[in-house]
């Protein structure tokens, strides 16, 4: 037990293995009581993050500031296109990572993101700083980073620069040393994380993340013992069985303390007794420093392909939340990626996940995976580390030999392999182990949020025979017939998710019908839901039903136009709705800008019912397409031959919903977008009646009652209403309810 507590004291490596351990026994044991150390877990990524930025200035300055022009300008050039073909490896299997992830129904909610204006990369402003305070003040890591080395690179030509250079250095130093000192907590901060990851991570998220994880190991073992060393036997006279006996110890220890730190010295000592195994010619025996010596710590100041192995989360969390990047958008995440991993990699994820809108929440699973992952990333920059050192240096020395045969023979086979591991992974997970769409259960399940006791109401699902007569004769306002009766009525549009539906327990929900059951309550009165005709779409239709005193307001709210208000009357906007598509999930980007629409020809669009304004905008932003007004209801489009149509027009916050229930569609929202203001339809005449309404209205947006329910039914926002995640404290033992 005493050896046992010595080597817990003495490795921290152990002291996190532990932590991590025992956190996800808590998150096991407590569920989401666990949560709460969220902020624990936060706080310590902070701490780590806080020294990061001022180290890359001070570090890449004295770094390369250090050096004189001979040695700098062989590193560059040779050194520079060695990391730069290990880049081209890396970029290669960044893009075949996409390959990996299973065919699983995805779909999710309405997104803000979804209707948020498209981020432009201004490569410019990325890149070359006008203000490099401005860049470090806003963590713009690439920016940063350019700032940097070009002082580092003009300290190379400016004499007695050894004061400043050692400033920089103990600079670096000081922040390597608060690093040390945060290191130290991170038993506990590793402990937090882990805890309130096992405690909320449902199952069935896990189920998804597990196809990361085991991705991410098969590339990171097929690149350490495979591509790497095999490189280096491809283009030097180096044994691959020497490469191997000579870093397996070294890659186990980095693997055991995920730490690339502890093993460079023993790494630059074996690559350095490698290269003098080979013959060289007496000429460069005189050579007293050996390249090693500089391009290995110097290559600290670049991500390793081990580090960049972590962009492949960002592709796996688009596809996690039912987004894929398009084929488009690869250039920038590269690009973007690359220069952002110059960094801490958490930091560079979060700018990552806010370039591409992915929903910042998917940190936490980054800082989750990375628990697993890191081990194998180490693995792999070990080995990178190996091969930039020996592969530059030889080239440095003249003992490169290219031979073509062997080169095309190992390109082949290593594509062959990753493409193999990565199909496989696809195949095996895709048939074999498919994971099951629940997406569809949550939304058809969703009841009332914050009416839980409703009021008793009356929901008829039979339309009334509307007469086709005038507006009932009564000298009482609309408001007093409604006082007279104690009855609100709402007319309802069916399947029209998720503001009016009927869920799987027969109950009439959605957002809409969540405010009439509020609105009737507090106004003191009973509430009575009648259904419109299976598709009455037109405004003098639905007019009738509530100037013929057959209802009192119609739900949902609808878009406020001027050819409406000549036959109803509307309560104020309070809500906003975005023109959108429904398409087939491989004819999103298709549908992703009013400009390249423009251009497709023989462009068919079927919209259901005939919404004017709808149809007038859509005409004046694509004046060569066919826009058909159909009577079909939605589900019957979903299901209909793709070649019948293009796309379905719907608002964006309808179509997200539908594409749930029918996850082989997707919403597409062209930029720039084009948003239209809703509110509820009256009858004609109820003045009284609506500024009662709007009154009501603008409470409802004060006291964040809308607010709350647009969360729940509109962007699926539902943990205040899930049960509670296994846990052994409440499913087990029965301790808590």
């Amino acid at each position: 037990m005493k050896k046992f507590y010595s080597a817990v004291k003495s490795s921290l490596a152990l002291r996190v293995l532990i932590g991590f351990i025992l956190g996800i026994l808590a998150g096991l044991f407590f569920g989401e009581m666990t949560s709460v150390l969220g902020v624990v877990g936060l706080g310590y990524i902070r701490l780590f993050q806080m020294p990061v930025i001022p180290y890359i200035f001070v570090s890449l300055i004295s770094g390369l500031g250090k050096l004189n022009f001979t040695v700098a300008k062989g590193i560059f050039i040779k050194g520079g296109i060695t990391l730069l073909s290990l880049w081209i490896i890396i970029i290669f299997v960044l893009l075949l990572i996409p390959f990996g992830f299973p065919r699983w129904e995805s779909a999710s909610f309405f997104s803000t993101s979804l209707v948020e204006p498209e981020k432009s990369i201004n490569f410019l402003d990325l890149f070359l700083p006008s203000n490099p305070f401005n860049a470090m003040a806003n963590t713009i890591i690439p920016s940063i980073v350019t700032f940097s080395v070009a002082v580092g690179l003009a300290f190379i030509f400016i004499p007695e620069k050894s004061i400043v250079i050692e400033v920089f250095s103990k600079l670096s130093d000081s922040l390597m040393l608060i690093t040390r000192w945060v290191a130290k907590l991170a038993p506990i901060g590793v402990f937090a994380i882990a805890a309130n990851a096992a405690g909320t991570l449902r199952f069935d998220d896990l189920e998804r993340l597990q196809v990361y994880i085991i991705l991410q190991a098969c590339i990171a073992l097929i690149l350490s013992f495979w591509i790497l060393p095999k490189l280096i036997t491809v283009l030097t006279p180096i044994k691959y069985q020497d490469i191997i006996d000579s870093v397996k110890n070294p890659l186990a220890t980095a693997f055991a303390t995920a730490n690339l730190l502890v093993v460079i010295p023993i790494l630059v000592d074996n690559s350095k007794k490698l290269i003098e195994n080979i013959k060289i010619n007496e000429t460069d025996t005189d050579e007293k420093e050996s390249p090693l010596d500089v391009i290995i710590p110097a290559s600290f100041n670049f991500p390793s392909m081990g580090k960049l192995l972590s962009l492949g989360f960002i592709p796996f969390a688009a596809w996690y939340v039912g987004s894929p990047l398009s084929p488009t958008q690869y250039p920038s995440f590269l690009v973007a990626g690359i220069a952002g991993f110059f960094a801490d990699g958490t930091l560079a994820t979060t700018f990552l996940l806010n370039l591409f809108k992915i929903p910042a929440d998917m940190l936490t699973l980054y800082i989750t995976v990375e628990i697993f992952t890191a081990r194998f990333g180490t693995l792999v920059a070990a080995m990178h580390t190996v091969v930039l050192g020996i592969l530059a240096t030889c080239a440095i020395q003249g003992l490169i030999v290219v031979r073509r045969k062997k080169i095309i023979r190992f390109t082949i086979t290593s594509i062959l392999l990753l493409a193999l591991t990565v199909g496989s992974i696809h195949f095996i997970y895709t048939y074999f182990f498919p994971s099951n769409y629940t997406k569809n259960q949550i939304l058809s399940n969703l009841e009332l949020l914050r009416v839980r006791n409703p009021q008793p109401a009356k929901v008829s699902k039979t339309p009334p025979i509307i007469e086709n007569s005038a507006a009932q004769k009564t000298s009482e306002s609309r408001y007093e017939q409604i006082k007279s009766n104690n009855l609100l009525r709402a007319c309802y549009l069916k399947d029209d998710y998720p503001f009016s539906y009927f869920n799987s327990q027969g109950d009439l929900v959605g957002l809409d019908v969540e405010m009439a059951h509020i609105l009737a309550r507090e106004l003191g009165l009973k509430l009575e839901f009648i259904p419109l005709e299976e598709g009455v779409h037109e405004r003098a239709e639905i007019a009738a039903y509530l100037n013929g005193n057959y209802c009192d307001i119609l739900i949902p709210a609808l878009a406020l136009t001027p050819q409406a208000t000549e036959v109803v009357k509307f309560t104020h906007s309070f809500s906003n709705r975005t023109l959108a598509f429904v398409v087939k999930d491989y004819q999103k980007d298709q549908f992703s800008n009013w400009q390249e629409l423009q251009k497709k020809p023989n462009l068919r669009l079927e919209i259901p019912g005939n919404v004017p304004y709808y149809i007038a905008k859509l005409k004046g932003l694509l004046p060569n397409a066919e826009v058909v007004v159909t009577k079909r209801n939605i589900r019957d489009l979903l299901v209909a031959n793709s070649h019948e149509f293009d796309a379905i027009v719907l608002p964006a916050e309808n179509a997200a919903a539908w594409t749930i229930l029918y996850p082989s569609n997707a919403v597409a929202v062209p930029q720039p977008i084009v948003s239209i203001p809703v509110g509820y339809m009256l009858p004609k005449n109820a003045n009284s009646l609506a500024d009662i309404i709007d009154v009501w209205l603008d409470l409802k947006q004060e006291d964040g009652t809308i607010t709350s329910l647009y969360d729940y039914w509109v962007q699926g926002n539902i943990e205040s209403v899930k049960e509670p995640r296994w846990s052994i404290i409440r499913n087990v033992l029965g301790w808590v309810k």
